[in-house]
């Protein structure tokens, strides 16, 4: 989970945390999304993003007032969340177009998969108890 949370080099970690964001959302696990956009947000010092994800409901961001390389990354990651099988050649390439190099795609797809992991564990455990 560290390695790939807090890596360095490669994707931001605001992207990386936007990645999470975009796979619990699908995943509707609303515990992950909402820790992971607080993440995001103190990150980048801007609410407007995750507020804009948030506020487009069901269709998971899709209409979201982002910009290119963040919808692209959205996208990518909504799509492995879904369906895997589903991404092609064609939406690494429109990643790649928007600035991204293929160390950070990795650290997409990282990040999406953990979260499709780490979300299905929170439906089957619970969320966390806080500490007293």
């Amino acid at each position: 989970f560290n390695g790939i949370m807090y890596g360095r080099g490669g994707l931001s970690r605001a992207e990386t945390e936007f990645g999470a964001v975009a796979a619990s959302v699908v995943n509707r696990c609303i515990y992950c999304a909402a820790v992971h956009a607080d993440r995001y947000n103190q990150l980048t010092k801007d609410e407007t993003v995750m507020a804009s994800i948030f506020a487009s409901g069901e269709n998971a961001g899709q209409d979201a007032d982002i910009s290119p390389r963040q919808k692209a990354l959205l996208d990518f990651a909504t799509k492995l969340s879904k369906c895997p099988s589903e991404a092609k050649k064609a939406d690494v390439e429109r990643l790649v177009e928007n600035g991204l190099g293929m160390g950070e795609v990795l650290d997409l797809v990282l990040s999406a998969s953990l979260f499709g992991w780490a979300n299905r564990l929170m439906h089957v455990l619970g969320d966390p108890l806080p500490q007293d």
